[in-house]
């Protein structure tokens, strides 16, 4: 009877241990990010106006899932949102840029941070630069009072070129709206005296962000053209309270 005994309770034990064993993985496998770091390049900038800030940043996350993450920065701006795909454990690399500088602001000392949104919550470490620039180095005096001109009258026009408007199209992971234009063109179209005139700039998708504006949460397409960031944007669609940036757009749901 004693033996019987003895040998139930074994089984039992080894049993619970067994199903322990099981149980241990899973809750190792716990998807959440364990780190972010992010790094400016150059972290000193001394050059022509405006100057480029490169932010190299680095993702660390436990286990298979999707990271979403934003950008925090000194002047209070925040954006753009995107987000990183892990297979598995790993670190994963992400990078965006801060163009400035100008006439009006030739020296400027701040920092940018990732935010992670999901998983869980997480701020790196402030990522921190300097820039000190000299507006309209290397330009031909001619040309120099010609920018300044531009800058004080000029109306910019933004145009497409040659592409198409891209509808929203929608599947079971929500409403995908893209950027309208591929390509932004600006112009002067203040009229020159001769002999002066104007070359009309094409400018690349460079980014996309949600921003706040008047109170309001809005897409911006950003485009870099005639030496400057020129945006685009518009409100959420109606009825639509969430939006996340994803290529060259935006994922609303």
């Amino acid at each position: 009877m004693l033996q019987t005994t003895t040998n139930k309770l074994m089984t039992i034990v080894s049993v619970i241990g067994f199903m322990a064993a099981l149980a241990w993985p899973v809750a190792a496998q716990e998807f959440r990010v364990e780190g972010a770091g992010l790094e400016a390049v150059p972290t000193s900038y001394h050059g022509p106006c405006p100057g480029l800030i490169k932010l190299q940043g680095k993702i660390q996350a436990s286990a298979r899932g999707r990271v979403r993450y934003t950008y925090s920065y000194s002047d209070g701006a925040t954006g753009p949102e995107g987000f990183v795909d892990f297979e598995g454990p790993g670190v994963m690399y992400v990078e965006t840029t801060w163009t400035l500088g100008g006439a009006s602001l030739t020296r400027y000392e701040g920092w940018a941070e990732i935010r992670i949104l999901s998983p869980n919550r997480y701020v790196s470490n402030k990522a921190s630069f300097d820039i000190g620039c000299r507006s309209g180095e290397g330009k031909p005096p001619a040309r120099q009072a010609r920018e300044r001109q531009e800058t004080q009258n000029a109306v910019e026009r933004i145009s497409s070129r040659a592409v198409s408007v891209n509808q929203p199209s929608f599947t079971s992971e929500g409403q995908f709206i893209a950027c309208p234009i591929k390509e932004a063109r600006t112009e002067v179209t203040t009229s020159l005296p001769t002999p002066w005139w104007n070359t009309p700039q094409i400018g690349a998708l460079e980014r996309v962000s949600i921003q706040t504006i008047g109170g309001n949460k809005t897409l911006v397409c950003e485009y870099w053209a005639y030496g400057r960031t020129v945006s685009i944007m518009r409100t959420l669609p109606e009825g639509v309270t969430d939006c996340s940036t994803e290529g060259t757009g935006f994922r609303c749901r």
